[in-house]
């Protein structure tokens, strides 16, 4: 055997060497192909998950525009309110007054109508007239006010660059105060508050009582 070995001519030991670089670079070859079609598989399984979640998320968008522009259309057709918070609480004390407590549930935001007519439905006489009592000693709070009792309060405990002008400009409308409105009492110890939502169309609607 080692004699045939040693007697392979040029030809044949070449033709040997040819066919072993072959099945080197077909084999490489082939775990290439591999390598690129994973990367490949991998870049392409990337692309439709983002693109999956941004058709997702572009629904939700769709989704929350749309109840915007719903309760947007839905406040603008309401026009049971007043063009003050204190009007429309007026309103209120009124049609509690007069029975109609249909139409003093209307003074309310959408969401809470039917839940403020329940409530006037399923309270005793006595009770609905001592809550009238409350709400006719209501005042409205001074949100400016407040503001600047904050800004006191935190330029004592912090070291603050702010001026107060803008302190409470900022809050203001960070917290849309523009749109929000309180009036409260204190009776015997206890705090009473009435809290209001200014609706697109300039109505003042009672969010809770």
């Amino acid at each position: 055997m080692e004699e045939q070995n040693l007697n392979l001519s040029p030809e044949k030991t070449e033709k040997s060497k040819t066919k072993y670089w072959k099945f080197l670079v077909g084999f490489l070859g082939i775990i290439l192909s591999v390598f690129i079609l994973l990367i490949a598989g991998n870049w392409g399984w990337q692309k439709y998950r983002y693109w999956k979640d941004m058709k997702v998320a572009q629904k939700a968008e769709e989704q929350i525009k749309k109840w915007q522009q719903e309760d947007y259309e839905r406040a603008m057709a309401d026009t049971y309110g007043g063009k003050t918070p204190q009007e429309t609480l007026q309103m209120y004390i009124e049609a509690v007054e007069k029975g109609d407590y249909e139409l003093a549930s209307k003074y309310f935001i959408g969401d809470y109508q039917e839940k403020e007519l329940k409530r006037l439905k399923n309270s005793k006489p006595e009770n609905v007239k001592y809550i009238l009592n409350i709400l006719r000693k209501v005042k409205i709070v001074d949100l400016h006010a407040q503001l600047e009792q904050m800004y006191e309060k935190e330029i004592k405990e912090h070291s603050m660059s702010e001026s107060k002008e803008d302190y409470v400009s900022r809050l203001y409308q960070v917290w849309d105060y523009d749109k929000r409105a309180f009036m409260e009492t204190k009776i015997d110890g206890y705090d009473f508050s009435v809290s209001f939502k200014k609706y697109p169309n300039d109505i003042w609607k009672i969010i809770e009582i």
